[in-house]
């Protein structure tokens, strides 16, 4: 990726605005290392070419729309043509859902649930960047080389979008999801969009990072930055202000309402950027030196198909997790961490049948949006109280997440003495790990694990699968109804284009077979 950087003040209204204009449409071109375009062009703005040249060389890129650049000029004043842009770009939307306050501190521009303020200051708040990134692999290390892009133009938009706000409730959520559909107002580009999203939050940094599908995790520590890659294993991030990336992460934390103080060491939260998630851990002192922050980054939900397809389960197992699950048996996943475990919870709730009420308990939001009768808990005073609260919410399935300390696990047994189907995971490599620590934690005469569909993962190198699934003593399918279910998982169309669609037709596919065998 070139550095394309602002030039200097001689450089003509016109060049500037073009310059500017396709910075979005170039940063992103498959045919930008042959493209010369960008590169003519910087040539003007440097050498101060008179614009009829940059009108010539414009019209080599089939992307530009030369009358609408032109008539933004027409009608600028050239000190403000990134406004006139601005303006430009929203004046096609409905005119009733625009209106616009005026202050004497500066203006609220109200559009489409979202508010955009400008203060009087016309100068930026700040120093944004982007990076670019590329691997080093030496002496048998692996290094990630950040390189910052400088932009006029981007930094401005950057700017631009750490000023919106939510039209309704002021969370980290609506936040992330207003600044989102803003973007969505100038960019087409979703990976572009998404590292503009960050750079507004002070993590552009992080962009190529977060962003690249075979990154898994971020480790942050008082003074270093590492990653854990499917391929390269874990590699140093070198050219990073860890430092800075803590400070804006500990905001973040804020803003989701986890306080990490010095009485409160630890905490969880969790943001989503497009199709994915990401589960934040902030830790403190005195529970460590400095501050730490370990970042899992959550790839798109992965469907039973595609897991029996990557080799996680095989055929047979998720035949019989589908009956086991759909008669109402409680599943519980234990593995070591990166198993896998919440993919696979996950996977299995499409699995259920969608008119099955839910209640979503956990600290961080790792569960789906299925379109289902649901609700969505974030535990922060503690799972065992809103267990309790939901039993009163009438709900059919409860699915906690990640079970750790005593009080988690009497929330496990709150939920199945109240006659809840239970879904839950736990670390723990064996059933004799979990059922050491439910001794300790003086339980385990009060959870009966023979009842429970107990599923073991395990990861090998970058492979996570299910290492063994016990059944409960009671459930016994017999060979004809498993085949049928097999079958019936097997027919999907494997380009359904969401997990949605997906969980639809299953749900469809598995309730048609149900039908057929209750009528023989």
């Amino acid at each position: 990726m070139p550095s394309l950087s602002s030039h200097n003040n001689k450089e003509s209204p016109l060049t500037k605005l073009i310059i500017a204009h396709q910075i979005l449409n170039c940063i992103k071109c498959s045919s930008l290392n042959s493209c010369t375009f960008i590169k003519d062009l910087s040539n003007m703005a440097i050498e101060n070419k008179i614009d009829p040249d940059a009108i010539e060389t414009l019209s080599t890129c089939e992307s530009v729309d030369i009358k609408q650049l032109l008539d933004i000029v027409r009608k600028s004043n050239h000190r403000d043509f990134i406004n006139r842009l601005l303006n430009l770009l929203i004046k096609n939307r409905d005119r009733s859902s625009i209106r616009i306050e005026s202050f004497k501190e500066g203006s609220i521009i109200v559009m489409d649930g979202l508010s955009l303020v400008i203060d009087n200051n016309q100068s930026m708040n700040g120093i944004f960047t982007i990076s670019s990134s590329e691997f080093i692999i030496k002496d048998g290390n692996c290094l990630f080389e950040l390189h910052k892009i400088n932009n006029e133009y981007l930094s401005y938009l950057i700017d631009l979008t750490r000023r919106i706000v939510p039209g309704n409730d002021y969370s980290l959520s609506s936040l992330l999801s207003s600044r989102e559909k803003f973007l969505s107002m100038f960019i087409n580009d979703e990976l572009l969009r998404a590292a503009l999203l960050l750079a507004s939050f002070g993590l552009g940094d992080l962009a190529p990072i977060i962003l690249n599908q075979d990154i898994e995790d971020i480790f942050m520590t008082q003074d270093s930055m590492y990653i854990n890659h499917s391929k390269y294993g874990t590699c140093r991030v070198i050219n990073i202000d860890t430092q800075a990336i803590v400070r804006q992460f500990l905001k973040m934390a804020n803003i989701s309402g986890v306080k990490v103080s010095v009485d409160n060491p630890s905490g969880k939260f969790s943001i989503t950027l497009g199709n994915k998630k990401l589960r934040i851990s902030v830790d403190r002192w005195p529970l460590v030196e400095g501050i730490s922050v370990h970042v899992r980054l959550h790839k798109k939900p992965f469907t039973i198909n595609e897991l029996i397809n990557e080799g996680s389960i095989n055929i047979i197992e998720a035949g019989k997790l589908t009956i086991a699950l759909r008669n109402g048996y409680s599943v519980l996943i234990m593995g070591p961490p990166s198993s896998g475990k919440t993919t696979l919870l996950n996977a299995l709730d499409m699995v259920l049948p969608l008119n099955v009420r839910r209640i979503y308990i956990d600290e961080t939001d790792e569960s789906l949006e299925l379109p289902t009768p649901s609700v969505k808990v974030k535990s922060i005073i503690g799972k065992t109280e809103e267990v309790l609260k939901s039993l009163h919410r009438g709900y059919g399935i409860l699915i906690i997440g990640e079970l750790r300390e005593r009080e988690h696990f009497e929330a496990l047994i709150h939920g199945i003495n109240a006659g809840l189907q239970v879904l839950a995971t736990t670390h723990a490599d064996s059933i004799e790990s979990l059922t050491n620590r439910l001794r300790v934690f003086s339980l385990i005469d009060l959870i009966d694990l023979n009842k429970f569909v107990l599923i073991i993962m395990e990861k090998i190198g970058t492979m996570r699968r299910v290492k063994a699934v016990i059944f409960p003593p009671s459930f016994d399918p017999d060979k004809q109804e498993i085949n049928a279910i097999i079958n019936g998982i097997m027919k999907l169309n494997h380009d359904i284009d969401n997990y949605v669609n997906y969980s639809i037709q299953l749900n469809n596919t598995l309730n048609n077979i149900g039908d057929y065998n209750e009528s023989q």
